[in-house]
C-alpha cells in the first residue's frame, strides 16, 4: 500500500492505496495555515486502517511535489519526510500540475483528443501551468504566467482544456478564442494521486529523503495585511 498525501492548496488530502484500489481516504477544505493541524490527525487514521487489514503493509509514500501553497508543500513534504524515515519506506514525488492533468484525462469522453493545461491559482493574475496531451504526455514543463487578455496561455494548441483554479480566471477572458474551463471538482486530491503513485513505485522512481525539497517554482513573498499593527 502508498499512502498519499496531498498539500498544494486549500484542500488537504490524504489516501492509501494501490493501483486502481483504495482502501481509504481522508480530506477537508482549510486554510494555508491549517493544514498543519489537519494533515496529521488523517494521517493517523489512515495508518490505523492499514494496521487493522491483515497482511496489509505500508510500501512507499507518495506526495505532491508542487507547484502550490508554499506553507501547504512544506507541510505536506515535512510530514511524507517523516514519515519514510519512521517507516523506513521510499519517498516518492508526484508533480501537482502532472495529478491534475491525470484528472482530467480520467474525466475525458471516450475518443475525445485535446490539449490539457493544468493551471493552479498563484494570486493576483497569476498561475502555475504546464501543458499536456489527452495522453498524459507533457509537452512542456511546469512554468509561472500571467494571465493577460493580449496572449492566450494556451498560445495555438487545439482543442485547449483550461483545469483547476487558476483556470477560473481565464474564464471569458479570451472571446476571441474556442476554449474550455474545467475549474469545479479538479482540485488535486491525494485518492487521484494513488494511481501515479503506484506506476513510479513499479518504475522505482523515488527521491532521496534527506535531500528532496517540493518545487515551488518560485520564492516566497511573506505578505503583511494591510490592517496589521506592527510593534516598533
Amino acid at each position: 500500500m502508498i499512502l498519499c498525501i496531498e498539500t498544494s492548496t486549500t484542500k488537504c488530502s490524504a489516501a492509501l492505496g494501490r493501483g486502481k484500489e483504495i482502501l481509504a481516504s481522508r480530506e477537508a477544505e482549510s486554510p494555508e495555515g491549517g493544514h498543519a493541524a489537519a494533515l496529521a490527525p488523517m494521517v493517523d487514521e489512515l495508518l490505523e486502517v492499514l494496521r487493522s487489514h491483515e497482511g496489509a503493509t505500508l510500501s512507499a509514500i507518495a506526495v505532491s511535489a508542487g507547484p502550490g501553497s508554499y506553507t501547504g508543500l512544506r507541510i505536506g513534504a515535512s510530514l511524507a519526510k517523516g514519515l519514510c524515515l519512521g517507516y523506513r519506506v521510499p519517498l516518492i514525488a508526484i508533480d501537482t500540475l502532472e495529478l491534475q492533468a491525470h484528472q482530467a484525462q480520467c474525466a475525458l469522453p471516450e475518443g475525445r483528443t485535446a490539449t490539457l493545461f493544468p493551471l493552479l491559482d498563484a494570486r493576483r493574475m497569476e498561475v502555475y501551468a504546464a501543458e499536456f496531451t489527452h495522453t498524459g504526455e507533457r509537452k512542456q514543463d511546469d512554468f509561472a504566467a500571467i494571465l493577460s487578455p493580449e496572449a492566450p496561455i494556451f498560445g495555438a494548441a487545439s482543442d485547449p482544456i483550461l483545469i483547476g483554479n487558476g483556470a477560473t480566471k481565464a474564464r471569458g477572458l479570451w472571446p476571441e478564442h474556442s476554449y474550455e474551463v474545467w475549474d469545479e471538482g479538479f482540485a488535486p486530491t491525494a485518492k487521484a494521486m494513488v494511481a501515479l503513485a503506484t506506476a513510479a513505485f513499479e518504475r522505482e522512481d523515488f527521491v532521496d529523503t534527506a535531500y528532496w525539497t517540493p518545487n515551488y517554482l518560485k520564492d516566497y513573498v511573506a505578505v503583511i495585511a494591510k490592517n496589521k499593527v506592527l510593534n516598533r
